[in-house]
């Protein structure tokens, strides 16, 4: 396989000067840490880790709430809120998951009086919070296809009654901040987060934005920023660990010849959360055996709960993250262990277009992602 440099990646002597204050990103699973994380490349250095990494700009950990079946949710051991200046709480744009719990449990570690400023808007995936409510393709989020996610389904859609906050308008956000737990706001496109954005950005500590890739993307818009470039790879390998519907429509659509790892077959009807989870985990194994005969080759890893896994059987200790191919697609580098170096795309199982595997396999192998 051949493939050009990407600058910036590993090579901490080219980042750019920081220009943004330190941000710690805590998600409830690994692609949405990836995600979140990726509003902020090229302001600086952006790392995802096991651990937060002490010379980030921007640091996402994981705390791997989203896959389990029941809360507590807890930071990962030797995450230390109180190095940064700035947090941002990932949750998922569709609800999947214990967004509340995982808020919750975040929060406490963070400076009190502070304020949580929940928008898990991503218009560009269709997702949009429209008078306090969370709606997929116009659907409300519960009676979408995460509604039946096996894993970590979306058990509500309604903001308000979810963390028990207020809806109020962007205008009367800098009044709210730090005289209230938590408040909800409404944005249906990118403008509508960028007005957000540009309040939070200049708050302080005590407004801590709760959002999805839409609303960390926009942070990362107030911030001036240096694209990283990647060139053409002749070798893609596909790891699909997400058993989610719309996944299973882009596999059936993948062009013949793709190398690629897919899950078992699995009974809609009757698979559990265990089994979904245990699968998952399995397949990522697998995809990490065949890196090893396939050293050189970038991989695409579809699903959060199979990315961890991924990473794990790696020995990596982290991802620099360096872009998006597409929204809600980043990329990078792994960090640390016989796979450092290797360009990783992550991608979570339930958005995208039928075309969307196939597209980020052109991408990589014909064009330039910016």
């Amino acid at each position: 396989m051949t493939c050009s440099a990407l600058p910036g990646a590993g090579d901490r002597s080219t980042a750019p000067a920081r220009v943004l204050p330190s941000w710690l990103v805590v998600a409830d699973d690994v692609t949405g840490a990836l995600d979140s994380a990726v509003g902020f490349a090229g302001a600086g250095v952006v790392e995802y880790g096991v651990t937060a990494p002490a010379s980030a700009d921007v640091a996402a950990v994981s705390t791997g709430s989203r896959a389990m079946a029941s809360p507590p949710v807890a930071l990962p051991a030797g995450v230390d809120p109180a190095r940064f200046e700035r947090l941002y709480i990932k949750i998922d744009s569709t609800l999947r998951g214990w967004p509340r719990e995982h808020v919750e449990a975040v929060m406490t570690h963070w400076h009190p009086g502070s304020t949580a400023i929940i928008c898990p808007a991503a218009p560009a995936l269709g997702r949009i919070v429209r008078n306090g409510r969370v709606y997929v393709d116009d659907e409300p989020a519960s009676l979408s296809a995460a509604g039946r996610d096996p894993i970590s389904p979306a058990r509500a859609d309604l903001l308000t009654d979810l963390f028990g906050a207020a809806l109020i308008p962007v205008s009367a956000l800098p009044g709210a901040i730090g005289r209230v737990p938590a408040v909800v706001v409404d944005a249906a496109t990118d403008a509508d987060l960028d007005a957000i954005a540009a309040i939070v950005a200049t708050a302080g500590p005590k407004a801590v934005a709760v959002g999805s890739a839409g609303l960390s993307a926009a942070l990362g818009r107030t911030f001036p920023r240096r694209p990283s470039r990647l060139g053409r790879v002749e070798d893609v390998m596909l790891v699909v660990t997400s058993v989610h519907p719309v996944t299973r429509v882009q596999v059936s659509e993948l062009d013949p010849g793709a190398l690629v790892v897919l899950p078992p077959q699995l009974d809609d009807e009757r698979i559990t959360h265990d089994d979904a989870l245990r699968t998952a985990r399995s397949t990522a194994t697998r995809g990490a055996e065949l890196l090893r005969s396939k050293p050189g080759a970038a991989v695409i890893v579809v699903g959060g709960d199979g990315t961890d896994s991924f990473l794990s059987a790696v020995g990596a200790e982290g991802i620099i993250v360096n872009g998006a191919l597409l929204p809600g697609v980043p990329f990078g580098r792994v960090r640390g262990g016989p796979a450092e170096g290797t360009i990783i795309v992550t991608k979570s199982g339930g958005f995208g277009t039928p075309d969307t595997l196939n597209d980020l396999i052109h991408i990589l192998t014909e064009e330039t992602p910016k």
